[in-house]
């Protein structure tokens, strides 16, 4: 037997049927290079092989493959629909948004839009309803899956409950503890069966498209999948606990058992095809064969490509490539009669952390003085965030402005529009702490308020923001007496808002 290469002609033509994908190709490759710091934390959680999305480089391949086989067709037949164009802008505001405010999910989840949108103009709204089961089988790769462990894990400790009451299993039950004679099982988050449901949507999903089901089988054979991949982790956890019961906590499978859960998955998909196998297969519409691609056809989708491309990645370039004005390391009080009245002294950071310090890291660089208001000495500190990245924010969950265990209370909103909010801190000294968000030139509270200012003030080139707070020990257990003075003299605290601003 001999190998025979396939005659020029052959290549040729296979060429030229798929050349008119390549201006789509290089629309693809340049909106996903410029976007590439999205695509790397993708790839980290894909490659991390153990977790709930290590299907996705599998996924995004056979999604793709679907994408591609439909659109060779597709695309050397349909006309230019150039007002499709536009809509491209609204997933690149989602991903510029999710940008600006260190959002790494909007960012995931804006790049298949993107994708979908480079697409429609070429081919139109009616050729492109085939192609969006694929699209959207995307998402499944994309982390945002999360909100349903804390059901799924909920879930699994109900079942395993009922089932170690059933066989009257010695076991103190405490949330998600199953306290054995011989030793404790946990139900962690990565025991909630996420892992399995995705893959299982997968599978079951790819198989209805393969198989060209009708969406009524399409929708049964994804709802049985997903029950029966809930199902599969439900056994697992199950069998795991009587198996750490009856083997005294001795068998292997009690500390490694992972390979084990993937073994009771692959058996309960083999259910799964067997389930289905008498479910009907719409037929295959007739394909048209590929012709050869003209000049003026790859011309026509260069253009709009380059057209759309262009309104698809002119914000978040914008964004990229924003420099944020740099915040003088000798900052002081710029305002003369301020800096004259009032005795700004600089301080090191140690001396004022030993006085007060808020709960936040990642900061780049961070001002301190000590100044007095009404004649009671007041300590004031601006932690300046030049740059921001995804656990480097000032707006974070992380972020706090005390140590959990230090009670505070928030006493009331002072200031143009209520920016300022006064805190009462109880440590082992009761302080009152007047705090507020500078992002950019303007004063925010609140996460949401907050982020939605850092996208505006990053359009604008200002990405320096900072936490400011000045804060003082009171004389009593509700700092009254700091209170009345704060509100009579009110204009001088926002003088000092005014001479420590970013911009």
């Amino acid at each position: 037997m001999r190998f025979r290469f396939p005659s020029s002609v052959r290549v040729l033509a296979l060429v030229s049927q798929w050349l008119p994908l390549l201006p789509l190709l290089l629309a693809f490759s340049l909106v996903l290079w410029t976007l590439q710091d999205t695509l790397i934390t993708l790839h980290q959680r894909w490659t991390q092989w153990d977790q709930a999305y290590s299907h996705g480089y599998l996924l995004i391949l056979v999604c793709l493959l679907f994408i591609f086989r439909d659109l060779r067709v597709k695309v050397q037949f349909a006309r230019v629909y150039w007002p499709y164009s536009l809509l491209i802008v609204l997933p690149s505001l989602v991903w510029s948004f999710g940008y600006a405010t260190q959002i790494a999910l909007l960012q995931q989840m804006a790049l298949p839009a993107l994708l979908a949108c480079l697409i429609l103009p070429l081919i139109g709204l009616r050729q492109f309803w085939s192609l969006m089961f694929p699209l959207a089988l995307l998402y499944l790769a994309i982390p945002l899956w999360e909100v349903f462990l804390p059901l799924l894990r909920s879930m699994t400790s109900h079942v395993a409950t009922q089932g170690v009451r059933l066989l009257d299993v010695p076991a103190f039950i405490d949330g998600f503890s199953f306290v054995l004679p011989y030793g404790t099982v946990v139900i962690a988050g990565s025991c909630a069966g996420l892992s399995y449901f995705l893959m299982g949507l997968a599978l079951a999903s790819i198989n209805s498209k393969y198989r060209h089901y009708s969406i009524r089988h399409t929708i049964l054979s994804i709802g049985l999948m997903s029950f029966l991949a809930i199902f599969s982790n439900w056994f697992r956890v199950y069998s795991l606990i009587l198996i750490a019961y009856y083997s005294q906590m001795n068998n292997p499978l009690v500390r490694e058992h992972g390979d084990y859960g993937w073994w009771v998955f692959s058996a309960i998909f083999f259910l799964f095809l067997w389930l289905i196998r008498r479910f009907p297969e719409a037929p295959i519409a007739e394909v048209t064969k590929p012709v050869s691609a003209s000049q003026s056809l790859l011309l026509k989708n260069s253009l709009v490509l380059l057209l759309t491309s262009g309104l698809a990645l002119v914000i978040p370039i914008w964004l990229l490539t924003s420099d944020g004005k740099t915040i003088d390391v000798n900052q002081k009080p710029a305002n003369p009669a301020i800096s004259a009245s009032r005795d700004w002294t600089p301080i090191t950071p140690v001396a004022a952390n030993s006085q007060f310090r808020p709960k936040y890291t990642g900061y780049d660089k961070a001002f301190y003085w000590q100044t007095q208001l009404a004649g009671r000495p007041w300590l004031v500190g601006q932690l300046v965030y030049q740059t921001q990245k995804q656990g480097k924010e000032l707006i974070s969950d992380s972020n706090s402005l005390a140590s959990d265990h230090i009670r505070t209370v928030e006493l009331e909103r002072l200031g143009v529009n209520n920016k300022l909010a006064v805190y009462l801190v109880m440590a082992k000294t009761t302080r009152l702490v007047v705090t507020t968000q500078q992002i950019g030139k303007r004063l925010e509270l609140g996460s949401i308020a907050g982020k939605v200012a850092q996208f505006s003030e990053l359009l604008a080139g200002r990405q320096a923001v900072a936490l400011w707070y000045a804060s003082t020990v009171c004389s009593s257990s509700q700092c009254q007496t700091e209170l009345v003075e704060l509100h009579s003299h009110s204009a001088t605290l926002q003088h000092w808002i005014e001479d420590t601003a970013l911009y």
